[in-house]
């Protein structure tokens, strides 16, 4: 059994003329213990309402089965002791300090990591008794990590967590998440639109287009299967293999590089073939 199986899920939302607008359509995925997964696609893909319907907040159509259970308003309480979340933006107890609401929240995880912690308070730049809404965004970020880790969960749902802050502070935090979860075994799905950030960070990309998974693979299998061209000019025609032409630079991506290799020399274009991105990929099928 998968340890995170979707099936058949179905989301459709009122629209105020025109009936139900569908914003995920039979989508089916599972997902793999202890691997780290980035749910990548356009604003309006779908992503936001397909976590939250794993994390049981809306309503939906089909199945979620976490470790053997299926979810539902009986099950998902229990199942919600071993999952967290950071949702975006982060303002979670405005008025509050860490120091306040910790023993509350510590009350809802059974494996909560007193160790841990300890020793990520040791790295904390703030003082946790001051209220959360006055703390830098760096400062949130730091509060946000220890939320996130220190109940042992054996699944982290990250939904755009660091869109209001800085380089530095991005890449620690991704740091520090990636070695606890490493340590710990833990699996994490974390959509994102900054992409090229956590192109090393993540085992599978999961991309979807209006409500569907239209990719799923790792960065591995995909640098195999396509190819990016970086050309002298644009062709006026198709090539073989041609998936897709990138906007504001002359490149294309390719599942056939020998065949679009051939016509490009054909045509006398100068080519230059490298492995693509994931960003390269994203925008292609996204």
């Amino acid at each position: 059994m998968a340890f995170l199986k979707i099936e058949n899920l179905t989301k459709s939302y009122p629209q105020r003329f025109s009936g139900q607008k569908k914003v995920i359509e039979n989508l089916n995925l599972e997902i793999e213990e202890g691997k780290v997964y980035a749910l990548l696609g356009r604003n309006g893909a779908g992503k936001t309402t397909l976590l939250n319907c794993v994390l049981g907040l809306l309503n939906y159509k089909g199945k979620v089965v976490y470790k053997d259970t299926e979810l539902n308003r009986k099950t998902v309480k229990e199942a919600l002791k071993t999952i967290t979340s950071a949702p975006s933006p982060i303002e979670m107890f405005p008025k509050l300090s860490l120091n306040d609401y910790l023993p509350s929240y510590k009350m809802l995880y059974p494996n909560w990591d007193d160790n841990l912690l300890k020793r990520m308070k040791e790295f904390t730049e703030f003082d946790w008794d001051k209220p959360f809404k006055s703390l830098s965004n760096g400062q949130k970020m730091q509060a946000i990590q220890i939320l996130t880790l220190c109940p042992s969960p054996d699944l982290i749902i990250l939904d755009e967590p660091l869109g209001v802050t800085d380089p530095v502070v991005r890449k620690y935090f991704y740091k520090t998440l990636i070695d606890i979860i490493a340590e710990k075994g833990t699996t994490l799905i974390i959509a994102t639109h900054l992409i090229h950030e956590i192109e090393n960070l993540f085992d599978t990309a999961v991309i979807m287009k209006n409500g569907k998974i239209v990719i799923k693979d790792s960065m591995d299998n995909l640098q195999g299967r396509y190819k990016k061209f970086t050309l002298e000019k644009m062709p006026d025609t198709k090539l073989e293999g041609e998936m897709g032409r990138f906007l504001g630079e002359k490149a294309l991506l390719s599942e056939k590089p020998e065949a679009t290799s051939e016509e490009l020399k054909q045509l006398g274009i100068k080519h230059l073939i490298v492995n693509p991105s994931i960003e390269d990929v994203f925008e292609i099928f996204a």
